[in-house]
């Protein structure tokens, strides 16, 4: 089970913006000592995107990178990357919020550009 905190740092968003999503309802998770807990079912649920199964289960566990994360780590501007999700960049979209998988975002360059992104590898 995960807490709030190991949600909010998945999701790159802030523990408050956790626990009002799951006041709202928008993401299941249960009380146990007097503390939210989620599983990786519900968690995955509320992301727009394909549901992790088989090996790509672990890879779907790291953090996710907003548009800046991956601009940063490719020294490039945000706006690159942007078309580059334009061109197919693979996304998941956290509550209306723009996420990339760094293993996804990996895979992605090194077909698309022929690098080897060894620099950006999670």
């Amino acid at each position: 089970m995960l807490t709030v905190d190991e949600v909010a740092r998945h999701f790159a968003l802030k523990p408050d913006s956790i626990r009002r999503h799951i006041r709202k309802g928008t993401l299941d998770a249960v009380r146990m000592n007097h503390q939210f807990r989620l599983d990786w079912p519900a968690v995955w649920a509320c992301e727009d995107g394909p549901f992790p199964r088989g090996r790509g289960l672990d890879r779907y566990k790291m953090p996710l990178w907003t548009k800046r994360d991956l601009a940063a780590r490719t020294r490039v501007s945000t706006r690159t990357v942007e078309r580059w999700i334009e061109e197919g960049l693979p996304t998941r979209n956290a509550f209306g919020r723009v996420r990339i998988n760094p293993h996804d975002a990996a895979d992605w360059l090194r077909g698309r550009f022929g690098i080897d992104p060894g620099d950006i590898e999670p």
